[in-house]
């Protein structure tokens, strides 16, 4: 485990009520004839890269575990982005609150963060070494727009029919193979992305947090070339692509930490300039170079929950916020930046993402349940266009502008 700043808090222990209470009536039961105590139960509605930890609980604490694909119906959610409903105010529960303000929150709120997690383009370090060199990936992190969307064309050129090809990365030449390498097995550049709505950090930074169509529309516009440019060259049919856009956390769901040890990773690539940024704290480049921190999602519990689902829900919360072993849920299973900031560098990926928090990062920024799934719906528009018009690009930051909920 590895602290990237020190921000440990101790949680309460839970104290025994009701000492000087009298004494029960004696239990005449045997062991022959006393039932067996049944199982904590706990109904769990989760994303696929957090059951991880809802499954590392369950089996260190013997709590019998139901996944569900309806949240109003869970004790506990698991959600990639804040979830909506009637939710309990953590802050209103002694042990929830205290475990709320080891992630700094003290004030009213119905959800507990998960931690962070790195997003961009992922690609095994072998097969970009096998296509263009020695120093390909370091390159590819650097490049611009017109030098990524560039490369991206000839690369899917080269897929049709390998043949030396050279293309410039950050201001340097690299040559495609006359022949496809036998470690390439991708059929596109790109896969489908596993997390879509993780990629407008970069535009809601250039606007400086500010939510109107003026500040937006030109970053969400840069977003739109990103994302046709990931459409126009995607592998069909749900196939394997050279880069694929997601979380660590999604990665290490989907593939395991084995496969992943072998991935670099690339900034999620915009086609921003400084004529379209608000903010003063970043520039186009920077905002093009880094890649994101991007939150992992939430911990939740259902307001109308059962009293012993209440409990079970607290508990497994509890778990992953003050246990070690819960900890290690979160920091090497999940692999996250845990909202006090540890993390686990046992793995070449994570250890790359120790190293990469410290030294260049994008903040990520929150989004609701309801804002992600249509910024996720607003991409999907675009999966059958063949034209990229000025039209479609107009209806495109229309809907984005309407997921975020941006003012006129």
């Amino acid at each position: 485990m590895q602290k990237i700043k020190s921000a440990a808090l101790a949680l309460p222990a839970l104290l025994l009520a009701g000492c000087a209470a009298a004494l029960p009536a004696e239990n005449t039961a045997t062991i022959e004839t006393a039932a067996a105590a049944a199982p904590q139960t706990l109904k769990v509605y989760t994303s696929a890269s957090l059951a991880p930890a809802a499954q590392a609980y369950a089996e260190a604490q013997g709590v019998a575990l139901t996944l569900t694909d309806e949240a109003a119906s869970a004790d506990l959610l698991l959600t990639d982005h804040a979830p909506g409903g009637s939710l309990l105010d953590v802050t209103s529960d002694t042990l929830l609150a205290a475990a709320a303000a080891r992630a700094g929150i003290t004030e009213n709120a119905n959800a507990l963060p998960l931690g962070r997690s790195l997003y961009g383009y992922w690609a095994r370090a072998d097969v970009l070494n096998a296509l263009l060199g020695d120093g390909a990936a370091a390159a590819l992190q650097t490049a611009n727009w017109e030098e990524w969307s560039d490369f991206v064309e000839t690369l899917s050129a080269w897929m049709a029919e390998p043949k030396a090809a050279t293309v410039t990365l950050s201001g340097a030449d690299y040559t495609l193979p006359d022949a496809r390498p036998g470690s390439l097995t991708a059929t596109g550049v790109f896969a489908a992305p596993l997390d879509r709505a993780s990629g407008y950090t970069a535009a809601l930074l250039a606007a400086d947090g500010t939510y109107t169509a003026d500040a937006l529309t030109g970053p969400l516009n840069g977003v739109y070339s990103a994302v046709t440019l990931e459409w126009d060259h995607m592998a069909a049919d749900g196939g394997e692509g050279i880069f694929r856009r997601a979380k660590l956390t999604d990665l290490l769901a989907e593939y395991g930490a084995d496969t992943c040890n072998g991935l670099v990773l690339v900034p999620f690539k915009c086609q921003l300039d400084d004529s379209d940024l608000t903010a003063e704290d970043y520039n186009a480049e920077g905002l093009l170079n880094y890649p994101v921190l991007a939150d992992v999602g939430s911990i939740a519990i259902n307001a109308g929950t059962s009293a012993d689902g209440l409990k079970a829900a607290k508990s497994a919360a509890l778990w992953l916020y003050s246990n070690g072993a819960g900890e290690d849920a979160l920091t090497e299973t999940l692999g996250v930046v845990t909202p006090w900031n540890t993390a686990a560098g046992t793995t070449a990926v994570t250890a790359m993402q120790v190293q990469q928090v410290g030294t260049g990062i994008l903040p990520g920024v929150a989004l609701d349940t309801a804002a992600a799934d249509a910024l996720t719906a607003n991409e999907l528009t675009l999966q059958d266009s063949e034209k990229h018009t000025k039209a479609e690009r107009t209806a495109f930051v229309d809907g984005a502008l309407a997921a975020l909920g941006a003012a006129e």
